[in-house]
């Protein structure tokens, strides 16, 4: 089981002065128990495909499946769709409206119709090492890295297949960072299929993902981490990917054969 992108395009403000084509052709194939990552510049087309893929948009052209079923077939009940796919935002606060942190872990769950008990209650709160005091918090009281953490067993309260992190360590300090990502191989390692939007690539590195770079809309590479990392620098550069110190390093150890070397650099 997947979700495939076939032939999908989409374009913001169709027939209007401020039309904008924000994704052009993609051809897509994400597998149960994959790992990917979606890079490249900000407008790129990254937000757009993540907000396909449980009919938050519909496109325009071609088709967006999700397990077989089509987000724009209007026998579908998006429900469905939208419960195996769970997608924790770049800004949590913007997903929370209720007075406090249990009454938004339990929103969702009893939205689609899933029984959260409080023993699996207490597993994701230990998964996210937040206190079980934190239930009876404001969400809106929270530290980022606090609200991230809500945010995510949010998602994981109705036991979603497919996982989507928009920049899910942006704005954190290196403390929470380290726990967001540990929290992110721990899910997969359970067997989530991950999906991740993000400009950081080197924090995944030792992850070893599949990217899929866009630019301006349009696919200008889709395969494993190292065939990424080898890409010739004016095509990353014209997609806005810099490599920082430890991906040029990677790089080079990838470049020369060196494989263990290769590890070591990934894992720091």
């Amino acid at each position: 089981m997947s979700i495939m992108f076939e032939d999908v395009s989409f374009t913001y403000a169709l027939n209007t002065p401020f039309q904008k084509t924000a994704l052009k052709n993609i051809n897509l194939e994400i597998k149960k128990g994959d790992l990917w990552l979606f890079v490249g510049h900000t407008g790129s087309g990254k937000t757009t495909l993540i907000s396909l893929m449980n009919g938050l948009l519909l496109p325009r052209q071609g088709k967006v499946l999700v397990e077989g079923l089509s987000t724009k077939d209007k026998k579908v009940n998006i429900k469905d769709i939208r419960k195996k796919i769970g997608i924790v935002f770049q800004y949590p606060e913007s997903q929370f409206f209720l007075p406090t942190v249990k009454e938004e872990i339990m929103f969702a769950p009893k939205n689609f119709g899933v029984q959260l008990s409080d023993d699996l209650l207490k597993y994701y709160l230990e998964l996210v090492k937040l206190p079980e005091s934190y239930l009876e918090k404001n969400p809106f009281e929270l530290s980022g890295g606090e609200m991230r953490k809500v945010a995510i067993i949010s998602v994981l309260s109705y036991n979603p297949d497919y996982i989507i992190f928009d920049e899910p360590t942006v704005g954190l300090d290196y403390v929470t960072k380290t726990s967001i990502f540990n929290l992110i191989k721990e899910l997969h390692n359970l067997g989530k299929t991950i999906i991740i939007s993000t400009h950081w690539i080197d924090e995944f590195a030792s992850l070893k993902p599949n990217v899929l770079l866009l630019k301006n809309g349009e696919e200008a590479f889709k395969g494993n981490f190292d065939e990424f990392v080898l890409l010739d620098e004016k095509t990353l550069l014209e997609a806005g990917i810099i490599f920082n110190e430890k991906m040029q390093l990677y790089k080079c150890a990838i470049k020369t054969g060196k494989k263990e070397l290769a590890e070591k650099i990934s894992s720091i």
